[in-house]
C-alpha cells in the first residue's frame, strides 16, 4: 500500500508532546518496518525543518537535530517526490478550478505530489483543508488512526 504522508503528521509523530502523537508515530514505523510504503513531498523535507527548529519546547530542537531527525527518519525511508517545470502550471490551474488561495495553496502542492504517485491513502491532520484542496482525492484523503 502506497500512503502519503501530509507534514502535520511526520511532526506529530516526531514529537512526543503532540497531541496526535499516538496516533502519528505507528504508520512512520510501518514506513520503517516497509510494512507500507511512504510518501512525502519534496518540500515537506524543509517544512519539517522549519517547524521543528521553531517549535517552542524547551530544550530547542537545534538545526543539526532537526536535520538528522530527518534523515534518520524519512530521508531513509521515505520515497520523495519532487516536481517538474509544468507541475507547477497544471497546480496552478488545479488551484484556481477548485477556488484555492492563500496558505491552501501548498496544501494543493502537497496533494498534487499525492496524485503524481498515485497514493492509495493520503493521511493528514489537516483533513477539511486537503479535502478542499483536492476534491477529486476526497475518499483517499484521512486521519491516521
Amino acid at each position: 500500500m502506497k500512503v502519503f504522508f501530509d507534514t502535520s503528521v511526520l511532526i506529530a509523530a516526531f514529537v512526543l508532546a503532540h497531541p496526535r502523537h499516538r496516533q502519528c508515530i505507528p504508520w512512520v514505523q510501518k514506513v520503517k518496518r516497509k510494512e507500507i510504503t511512504g510518501i512525502i513531498s519534496g518540500h515537506s523535507l524543509l517544512e519539517s525543518y522549519s517547524v521543528l527548529t521553531s517549535l517552542p519546547v524547551s530544550p530547542r530542537v537545534s538545526p543539526k537535530l532537526a536535520s538528522t531527525m530527518i534523515k534518520e527518519n524519512i530521508v531513509c525511508c521515505f520515497k520523495i517526490i519532487t516536481y517538474q517545470e509544468n507541475d507547477y502550471t497544471e497546480l496552478l490551474g488545479d488551484l484556481a478550478s477548485n477556488g484555492i488561495a492563500g496558505g491552501a495553496s501548498y496544501d494543493g502542492l502537497l496533494l498534487f505530489a499525492a496524485k503524481k504517485c498515485d497514493a492509495d491513502k493520503i493521511l493528514t491532520l489537516n483533513l477539511t483543508d486537503f479535502q478542499r484542496a483536492a476534491p477529486e482525492l476526497f475518499k483517499k484523503i484521512t486521519l491516521p488512526e
